[in-house]
């Protein structure tokens, strides 16, 4: 096996849904650091995998040199037409789309994901056309209020909104340890305790520089046109505004006694009735993976 420093999240838990007896055609829709990939071609599946960030390309490239039944296209993982234009195979038998972040990507400084680390305001690793630098400095009152109330879930968003407006009155807020000063001194009341005082409001703007939401809707818009009858569809959450995203979809696309609750010729017999969660093994291994949610539909027509 190839060796990554990222580690993949609930590999046994996924693979608990593959089938042995015979070779399946995946699509890793987030390639990320090669993890979950490697997981099935070790099982001698063949492997389509996608990703848009330029150090996946560069892992993807030395996995091919080893494994002939694997490709992969750079590209965003709601752009799934786009496989029918590089003549790829349009129909799969396991679509695993994990929405996290790959190690790479949270020690990318230049990115600037992660509290921990100081860097330029940046967050958009997507190549969109705005900055966590240009939410925070020039977004209007109302507009950071409804980004830090929609997509951070912050109580008194806005409180901070007009707190961070005040601050940037006086100097422009230019690096994550410079925001994180704001938000210290702004006196709100953030969510949990056991999460650093800074989650939810990093987890806002870069929600909101990527546009994580409105892609994952539209992947989920188009995800049953990609599956193969009886094919397995599996997603990994982080957060709940994405878990209630997935939740939701396989709930109205249900499939019941012969009954398709969407009234279309296609379903979800729905194999998670809770999202499987990761073992505290793993958890004290990868602590990373403590808040992510495993949910899981068979596809049916």
């Amino acid at each position: 096996m190839i060796n990554n420093l990222h580690k993949p999240i609930m590999v046994d838990e996924i693979l608990s849904f593959v089938s042995n007896d015979k070779e399946l055609s995946v699509l890793d829709c987030t390639f990320g650091g090669g993890g979950h990939t490697l997981s099935f071609l070790d099982r001698g599946h063949q492997v389509t995998a996608i990703d848009q960030d330029l150090n996946a390309q560069e892992i993807a490239n030395n996995i091919k040199f080893k494994y002939k039944k694997f490709n992969f296209f750079k590209m965003n993982f709601k752009d799934l037409e786009r496989l029918n234009d590089n003549h790829s195979k349009n129909k799969f038998d396991f679509i695993l789309l994990d929405l996290g972040f790959s190690s790479n990507q949270l020690e990318d400084i230049k990115i600037g994901i992660s509290f921990k680390e100081n860097s330029n305001l940046n967050m958009n690793y997507l190549n969109s056309n705005i900055t966590a630098y240009d939410i925070i400095n020039k977004y209007s009152e109302d507009e950071l209020s409804r980004v830090f109330a929609e997509y951070g879930e912050i109580n008194q968003s806005t409180k901070l909104a007009k707190f961070i407006v005040k601050s940037r009155n006086d100097k422009s807020i230019n690096t994550n340890f410079e925001l994180i000063e704001v938000l210290r001194n702004s006196r709100i009341n953030f969510r949990s305790k056991k999460i650093h005082f800074a989650t939810q409001a990093f987890q806002a703007l870069r929600i909101e520089c990527n546009k994580e939401l409105e892609n994952l809707t539209i992947f989920l818009t188009k995800i049953f046109n990609f599956i193969n009858k009886d094919g397995i569809l599996a997603i990994i959450s982080f957060h709940s505004l994405e878990d209630r995203i997935v939740k939701n979809y396989f709930k109205s696309n249900f499939f019941k006694k012969d009954t398709y609750i969407n009234q279309k010729n296609w379903g979800y017999q729905i194999m998670t009735k809770k999202p499987i969660t990761p073992s505290e093994m793993e958890i004290s291994i990868n602590p990373r993976s403590r808040s992510s949610k495993l949910r899981v539909g068979r596809f049916v027509n």
